[in-house]
């Protein structure tokens, strides 16, 4: 009788300390704004991939609305001194406002895990412009020519992207991303002189990287 209240007792604990053992291992919506109020709703993060290659400077900041949801903007910078010469177009600054949308399990944090955000993208910049002329001078008609020329730009560029970020419990942050939106600004036109003006940047604005960032 001894042996088997004993033996009882053991499965009953053993029992029991499972069940705490779930409910520590289970966020709850209680769990993760606590881990919210700790850790902080505003982060500010850095992209490695532009500031390596361009170099560049692209800083973000995200406001984390609750654990499914933020909103925020990324600043880019070039530092390069490369002109458009070279590379058909340039972005010299841009503004990219986003809201995201988190999809996070039990083993992430909240405001962290795989994302779909929507941003719009505001550039500014320089890029070549290809002029065709039909008939430029009188002295020889019928003589064709075309020049290339550096002009300055802004447009506009609404899109949609992925991605996957990380956290941890001391508030850093590892994020990966990629995202394309199409410039409504950019076409080609026909001046009124006959004179045929090709754009040669693109009609895609990609945005994307590896950024670190920190909780505040």
């Amino acid at each position: 009788m001894k042996y088997t209240y004993l033996l009882t007792l053991f499965i009953s604990i053993s029992i029991n300390s499972q069940e705490v053992q779930k409910v520590e291992v289970l966020k709850n919506d209680n769990q993760i704004n606590e881990l919210f109020d700790e850790l902080g709703t505003n982060e500010l993060k850095l992209d490695l991939i532009d500031m390596i290659a361009l170099p560049a400077f692209d800083i973000t900041y995200e406001r984390i609305k609750d654990s499914y949801s933020s909103f925020g903007a990324s600043l880019f910078l070039n530092l390069s001194d490369n002109d458009s010469g070279n590379t058909n177009w340039t972005d010299k600054v841009s503004i990219t406002p986003f809201y995201r949308f988190y999809f996070f399990n039990k083993r992430d944090y909240g405001g962290a895990g795989f994302f779909a955000e929507i941003f719009t993208k505001f550039s500014f910049g320089k890029h070549d412009v290809e002029y065709y002329n039909y008939n430029p001078d009188q002295i020889n008609p019928g003589i064709d020519y075309w020049e290339v020329v550096e002009e300055n730009f802004f447009d506009i560029a609404p899109g949609a992207g992925i991605g996957q970020k990380w956290l941890n419990k001391k508030g850093w942050t590892f994020e990966i991303n990629l995202g394309v939106g199409r410039f409504i600004l950019n076409k080609d036109e026909t001046s009124t002189i006959g004179q045929e003006i090709t754009s040669l940047r693109p009609q895609a604005a990609l945005k994307g990287g590896f950024s670190i960032g920190k909780r505040l």
